[in-house]
């Protein structure tokens, strides 16, 4: 997939301008950016690494390492999945409509990027994926922001709200494990929930393009 964005058009919604500023092109680009995140995430312990973004997470919350742990290991592959499979490309794909849906999965990007980075500055130590948030998350969710709102043609406002609906989607992944930490839901429960929060930045970004005229969200080529 990044071989045929950086070679080829077929993710793009404007040949006239740079893919760098096609805010189409940036949507699909979202998606495997956060699959090379996901990579360092899970790849470490295969390849040798005394590093887990699953006992990471137990310890934060609370709870006694693997096997002890309660979260379901089978969480893990259910959000990431629903997140970055289904909910990322489906809200690119229906970006080339709507610059509102397109872009919220970046908020979720720079969200999860600043507390990558956040988090390995305060513990002056490395935690599982943080040089993905580094060198990725942050400056490409930066770069996104001024192509498109500082330099581009796309009210501010859209751009903010939909970095807004990724941002709080990562918000309410963490009120999940509060849930389920606090026994309000069970496992079928957080995976249910994980199921959801998959598409969650679509369904809010959706709810928020109402208070947008529909000119407003419409890639710029279509204006």
């Amino acid at each position: 997939m990044v071989a045929i964005l950086l070679t080829a058009d077929t993710f793009r919604g404007n040949t006239a301008i740079s893919r760098w500023r096609d805010v189409v092109w940036l949507g699909w680009l979202a998606t495997p950016l956060y699959l090379v995140h996901q990579f360092e995430e899970y790849s470490l312990p295969v390849l040798g690494f005394d590093y887990s973004i699953q006992e990471m997470i137990c310890k934060n919350l609370g709870f006694p390492p693997y096997p002890d742990c309660p979260i379901p290991l089978s969480f893990y592959p259910v959000v990431n999945i629903a997140l970055m499979w289904f909910g990322a490309p489906l809200a690119a794909y229906l970006g080339r409509r709507n610059v509102l849906i397109g872009l919220s999965f970046w908020g979720l990007i720079f969200a999860n990027g600043l507390l990558h980075t956040v988090g390995g500055v305060a513990q002056g130590a490395y935690n599982t994926g943080v040089w993905s948030s580094v060198i990725l998350f942050v400056p490409l969710s930066l770069w996104v922001v001024y192509a498109c709102a500082i330099r581009g043609p796309y009210s501010g406002k859209v751009v903010g709200v939909a970095f807004a609906t990724g941002a709080v989607t990562h918000v309410l992944l963490f009120v999940g494990y509060g849930f389920f930490k606090s026994g309000v839901i069970g496992n079928a429960g957080l995976l249910v929930y994980a199921a959801v929060i998959g598409f969650t930045p679509i369904i809010l970004a959706a709810l928020a393009s109402r208070f947008f005229k529909p000119e407003l969200l419409r890639p710029a080529q279509m204006q």
